[in-house]
């Protein structure tokens, strides 16, 4: 009884779907979603192999149903890479690392040239570190495809948010 309780209020409050539809006038009218908006957005190429990871990860989750015709906004897209030692031996070798990746975002009007919004995300992936090369190589990459994936899907939540916003 309680739950059920709970989704009748849900109901009042205010909350509306980041990517269904926006009914606005009451009326069940489709006045358009997140997803139809993002879909104006183009991508600027982001150089090295993480930045094509996150690069096309944010094509999938922009364009869903495919990119428009016409391009109206831009994201741009800075990446910087680090890695810090975490666990170490007694002769001072890492034994498992820290893989961060920060990104820097800006969403332009390609109208205009006017900023709309910038930000920062970063996501951190750890691996260990074995006596294998081979090994140690795949988790490494592992590592960075993770970290590529998780920021990728930040620049989009947020991407998504100001659209929502922007349509209120």
């Amino acid at each position: 009884m309680a739950v059920l309780l709970a989704f009748l209020g849900l109901g009042g409050c205010g909350f509306q779907p980041l990517y269904g539809d926006r009914d606005q006038t009451g009326a069940n009218q489709a006045a358009g979603s997140t997803i139809s908006d993002m879909a104006y957005v183009a991508v600027a190429p982001i150089s090295d192999r993480v930045g094509q990871l996150v690069r096309n990860r944010l094509l999938e989750r922009l364009h869903p149903r495919g990119k428009a015709d016409r391009i109206v906004f831009r994201l741009t897209v800075s990446l910087d890479e680090s890695q810090e030692g975490l666990a170490f031996e007694q002769d001072d070798s890492a034994t498992r690392y820290n893989l961060n990746l920060r990104a820097h975002f800006q969403l332009f009007d390609v109208r205009d040239g006017t900023t709309l919004m910038s930000g920062t995300t970063r996501s951190i992936a750890a691996y260990n570190v074995v006596l294998s090369d081979y090994a140690n190589l795949i988790s490494q990459r592992d590592a960075r495809n993770r970290a590529a994936l998780a920021v990728a899907d930040g620049i989009e939540s947020r991407v998504a948010v100001y659209f929502s916003r922007r349509r209120n």
